[in-house]
C-alpha cells in the first residue's frame, strides 16, 4: 500500500460522519483494516443510512492484495449497516456489515467478510 493514498479528504470525513452519526461501537471511532481479496480493483466503497448511499468512502482504488487503515470518525448508532462495494469491472453488491465486529474487512468478488 502507498502511505496516504488511501486517506480520506476533508469532505469525504465530513459526508461519511454525517452517513454514520448514528452507528454505534465500543470505543470512539470505528477503525479497522479493509483488504481487497476480490480478483478487481474496487472503486467504491459506501454505506447506507436511511435508505440514502453514503458517499464514496475511498478516494483511490484499491487493487486487489492491497490493505488500508479505515476510520469512519463515529462509534455512535446501530452496529450492522449495510455496505456496498463497487468494482472497475462494473460490479457491484451490497451486503450487511456488523461494524462492532470488524477488526479486519475482507472486500471479496461478490461478499464481504469479517473478523
Amino acid at each position: 500500500m502507498k502511505a496516504g493514498t488511501f486517506a480520506l479528504t476533508i469532505g469525504a470525513a465530513l459526508a461519511a460522519s454525517l452517513a454514520l452519526g448514528s452507528l454505534a461501537m465500543a470505543g470512539d471511532h470505528w477503525k479497522f483494516n479493509v483488504v481487497n481479496q476480490s480478483k478487481t480493483a474496487a472503486l467504491e466503497f459506501r454505506t447506507q443510512e436511511n435508505g440514502e448511499w453514503s458517499s464514496n468512502w475511498i478516494t483511490d482504488r484499491i487493487e486487489p492484495g492491497d490493505t488500508f487503515n479505515m476510520d469512519f470518525g463515529t462509534s455512535k448508532g446501530d452496529c450492522t449497516v449495510r455496505t456496498q462495494i463497487h468494482f472497475a469491472d462494473g460490479s457491484k453488491f451490497d451486503a450487511p456489515v456488523d461494524y462492532c465486529k470488524v477488526n479486519n474487512l475482507y472486500i471479496h468478488d461478490e461478499t464481504i467478510t469479517w473478523d
